[in-house]
């Protein structure tokens, strides 16, 4: 519990006799003893917002950033740069951290099935441990909660880890370029981290690639004096432009066991050989696991045999996450025909869209466009954006994915590989703020078994 002394002295500020015993920074999840942190936007239209909901809202104390007349009188402002150090002293009595390990990942493709892989290769080595990330907060091979974002807020990351992470050895979490810009990791300091890649995404929040990167730097200033931040020994460039930022950078040791199919691709490959140097790093110890044990997390190259043929999802949604895995499936199913399923998000970065369309023309043999997640963008002309990245192949343009999905599969045929990429572990289709049900996992699952002997 937090009195209104330990408040006072953390604001600077004399506050009356208060009960505190939680804190929000989600109007609809406060109550009458808890603190609310809630940042108005600069904007006439965010001031109404703020009044409208704060009228029937219930709080012991807000922290708001904006002075203005009609705020309560259980209220204080602050200056935003004080916003997470002022949130991390408050959930410091709330929520402390327990004596974990703690790990980071970040990079443009793999953050998701790197720290699953973490979480699997430290569990077959005898530590028992938590990820937070897109998957949400898991357990070994067992979801406690979705949250549905790659980086929660600080408020609920350290609520999660101390909920969840008391009887645990470390927790491992995804570090996005937003999340670490905006400060959502203040406070945590990692004893092992991992950069995976570096590519184009997020530049309608970035702008340019050298902002993004600067915001995925921000990573080191995490890391404790004794820790170290492996990059796959695959991605030369990048460890040789880390090394300039840090001398902590290190290439991950190559692995030479054979793997199950999942680690076919060379970048599933370099995930799990930043996942094992990372876990033999931080706990001190030389690994000896069966990789065989090891499954793919949620949506990351799930792959499922039909008859002659291969069907597999995949999250990949960048250029560069599209590249690798239409250049690994060549790689790895060599005589296979590549056909691709794909489309891209609306009310992003729309410079990548032909882009990726420029990767899928080179390496697929077919082609269908459709939907993913339109939001308030017209899907056709999402796909038209994408399609002039094409130059040799003649795309099949279907807007609706399922629809899309069912040709696809009623086209497949000796020796294939059917890539649907862009959705992973999605469950749903996302149309002006609306969540439709849709899953490619799914499709494929009820595809196979429908057309098993």
């Amino acid at each position: 519990m937090l009195n209104d002394k330990s408040l006072s002295k953390i604001l600077g500020t004399t506050l009356p006799q208060l009960t505190i015993k939680d804190i929000h920074w989600k109007v609809q999840d406060c109550d009458r003893e808890a603190i609310l942190f809630y940042r108005i936007g600069n904007t006439a239209e965010a001031m109404q917002s703020f009044k409208e909901r704060i009228a029937s809202a219930h709080f012991a104390w807000l922290i708001t950033n904006i002075s203005h007349p009609d705020l309560p009188s259980n209220s204080t402002v602050i200056d935003e740069a004080r916003w997470p150090s002022i949130q991390k002293d408050i959930l410091d009595i709330l929520y402390p951290l327990p004596p974990l390990k703690m790990i980071g990942i970040t990079g443009t493709n793999g953050k998701t099935t790197t720290t699953d892989l973490v979480l699997q290769v430290a569990h077959l080595a005898g530590k028992k441990g938590l990820s937070v990330g897109t998957l949400g907060v898991r357990e070994y091979q067992k979801q406690i909660l979705d949250f549905g974002l790659t980086s929660p807020s600080l408020i609920d990351l350290r609520k999660f880890i101390a909920l969840y992470g008391k009887d645990k050895d470390f927790c491992v979490m995804e570090a996005s370029s937003h999340a670490l810009m905006q400060s959502r990791l203040y406070g945590i300091d990692f004893d092992g981290a991992g950069w995976l890649s570096f590519s184009q995404d997020h530049l309608d929040y970035h702008k340019t690639m050298d902002s993004y990167f600067e915001a995925k730097s921000i990573i080191y200033k995490h890391l404790k004096q004794t820790a170290k931040l492996f990059v796959p020994a695959t991605q030369t460039d990048l460890i040789q432009k880390l090394k300039k930022v840090s001398p902590q950078t290190e290439a991950a040791p190559k692995i030479a066991s054979n793997l199950p199919i999942f680690f076919s691709t060379s970048f599933n490959r370099d995930n799990l050989e930043v996942a094992c140097a990372i876990v033999e790093n931080v706990f001190a110890l030389k690994l000896s696991v069966d990789f065989n044990l090891l499954t793919s997390p949620d949506g990351r190259f799930y792959i499922q045999k039909y008859k002659s043929s291969y069907l597999v999802v995949d999250f990949a949604h960048t250029p560069d996450a599209l590249l690798n895995i239409c250049r690994g499936i060549k790689t790895s199913f060599p005589g296979y025909k590549l056909k691709v399923l794909f489309g891209c998000g609306g009310d992003r970065d729309r410079t990548k869209r032909p882009l990726m369309g420029a990767v899928v023309d080179e390496w697929a043999d077919d082609v269908y466009v459709t939907s993913d997640n339109p939001r308030s963008e017209d899907p056709a002309q999402i796909i038209d954006d994408i399609l002039k990245g094409f130059t040799r192949r003649n795309p099949r343009k279907i807007v609706d994915r399922r629809e899309a999905v069912r040709i696809a599969f009623s086209e497949i045929g000796e020796k294939e590989v059917l890539l649907l990429a862009g959705k992973g572990h999605e469950d749903y289709i996302l149309i002006h703020g609306i969540k439709h049900p849709y899953s490619d996992i799914r499709e494929v699952d009820d595809f196979v078994r429908r057309n098993s002997p």
